[in-house]
């Protein structure tokens, strides 16, 4: 504060020392004096920071605090549904007898179309919320699965309907319509499937298009034991 007092007597007294010095020379030097130390007792100014409302800042740390929703959560619509009929595709690989091994099951199945069908994918260590997921995306996977303890048959689930609790197998050459619930089917698709389906597409299927397409209902520890074997 000195320093600034002084400097200011300098100007002061320079210019009531110029020869053109005039009556209004005195009050000018008194107003200047008058500025310095107001702006002294005011402190310098703030380097660039601005006081923020508390509700912004709140708002910023839920921002980045609070994960967006949708990255740990299943994204699965209630219900879903394939038109079996508008895959001509999928329909070719029932149009003779299916031979059901149930030893061979699926990968017989797989093996055994391969004259009907060009392009076929064995997805192994599905869930019931992967084959809902494909349903979804509009693929009909196909599985092995008793009814009432009959002889095991091989069908797509062509719908799923989480009201009821219930999957719909279709049989493509027909279009007749058979159900089961969540819990009986798991039950006998786990034992005699081994949790595998196959879905036959329009194009050849890689790992990266099953999981692209999954990643777009579950979250990615859903699907991460899956493996694809496709042709």
């Amino acid at each position: 504060m000195k320093r600034h007092l002084s400097f200011l007597q300098e100007v002061c007294q320079a210019l009531l020392n110029g020869s053109w010095a005039s009556s209004l020379t005195v009050p000018v030097c008194v107003a200047l004096l008058a500025f310095a130390l107001l702006a002294i007792s005011c402190g310098p100014p703030p380097q660039g920071q601005y006081p923020v409302p508390e509700s912004a800042l709140a708002a910023a740390e839920r921002a980045t605090s609070t994960p967006q929703s949708g990255q740990t959560e299943i994204q699965l619509p209630e219900s879903a549904i394939v038109r079996l009929e508008n895959q001509p595709y999928l329909r070719n690989a029932f149009k003779g007898r299916v031979r059901v091994s149930s030893r061979g099951g699926l990968d017989d199945f797989h093996a055994t179309t391969r004259q009907q069908v060009q392009h076929s994918a064995v997805i192994a260590n599905c869930s019931l919320d992967i084959l809902k997921a494909f349903v979804a995306k509009g693929w009909a996977p196909i599985v092995m699965v008793e009814f009432q303890e009959r002889a095991p048959e091989i069908l797509p689930i062509s719908q799923y309907n989480n009201q009821p609790g219930e999957v719909y197998l279709e049989n493509p050459s027909n279009l007749n319509k058979r159900r089961l619930t969540y819990k009986d089917f798991e039950a006998s698709w786990s034992r005699i499937s081994r949790n595998k389906c196959i879905l036959i597409t329009p194009r050849k299927l890689s790992e990266l298009d099953v999981r692209k397409a999954l990643g777009a209902y579950l979250p990615e520890a859903a699907f991460q034991e899956i493996s694809v074997r496709s042709r």
